[in-house]
């Protein structure tokens, strides 16, 4: 019989790889070798991971459930039928566990837009625009999900030195687009005066971080366009523009089109995209 910490009461192991007898290579009898062919994760790691991977499940489940509302260590557990406590050999705290939620939020939706990528080869401005869209169309469908992994506040899950892998490689992703089209069709850039080069100390900074060799000017324009295509996103899919639109899309790929227009992109609407 298994227990929960991957401990058995008795009986054999099925997980554990079934010995071979080969030859002593030594002429006269053979003798008995334990041996194992493939690496085999030990039971007692499968059975954790699986514990975890069901209490992160659980917590998004009960997310989405109440509208946005973080769950709570003890709604969690009760709806796994076990005891608050017992969630702390998994998770130290519940924001350990948001945050691996959040790490998985961030795989999901980095996997989604990069698979949004594969049908437009090498067209870079095609690929940009599915890109915003796909995550923009994630969020409507995730607000729950999208309202934790971007909460504010602390800044915890949206930190990009918190440790959280996905959220790194997610941001990365439009980086690395951006980056991509500079480097095949650089475009205009705006002059370094007022409030332009007041930012661009900053966002130097922030792409030493990065790895990234770019003009400073050009950061700003990423920057720019990140803001005006992200804030649109973040506010319909907080549901803070129903108060001035019914149909927040057409007021952002007109906020699209002028981004695109901006970084030399040839603007297509969603339906010739798609097509």
């Amino acid at each position: 019989m298994a227990r929960c910490d991957g401990r058995r009461t008795g009986g054999d192991d099925p997980a554990r790889p079934t010995p071979t007898r080969q030859p002593s290579g030594t002429g006269g009898d053979e003798e008995e070798r334990m041996t194992t062919t493939d690496t085999v994760v030990p039971r007692r790691d499968r059975l954790r991971a699986a514990t975890e991977a069901e209490i992160r499940a659980t917590a998004r489940r009960l997310l989405v459930a109440e509208q946005g509302q973080p769950p709570t260590l003890r709604g969690i557990a009760r709806e796994m039928g076990m005891t608050a406590p017992g969630l702390y050999r998994y998770y130290a705290s519940l924001d350990d566990l948001l945050l691996a939620l959040c790490d998985d939020l961030f795989g999901e939706v980095h996997g989604v837009v990069t698979a949004s990528l594969d049908a437009h080869g090498d067209d870079l401005g095609a690929r940009m625009l599915a890109a915003v869209r796909t995550f923009r169309r994630w969020a409507l469908d995730h607000p729950a999900e999208f309202g934790l992994m971007f909460r504010s506040g602390d800044g915890l899950w949206a930190d990009p030195d918190d440790g959280c892998e996905q959220s790194r490689r997610f941001a990365g992703l439009f980086l690395e687009l951006f980056v991509g089209l500079w480097e095949a069709r650089p475009f205009p850039l705006p002059d370094l005066h007022g409030g332009v080069a007041a930012s661009c100390g900053q966002l130097a900074a922030f792409a030493r971080g990065a790895g990234v060799d770019l003009p400073e000017p050009a950061l700003w324009v990423f920057a720019n366009s990140w803001v005006r295509l992200y804030g649109v996103v973040c506010m319909e899919a907080l549901g803070h523009l129903r108060f001035m639109f019914t149909d927040v899309g057409p007021y952002f790929e007109a906020e699209l089109e002028q981004v695109a227009r901006s970084i030399g992109v040839a603007y297509a609407p969603p339906a010739a995209a798609q097509g």
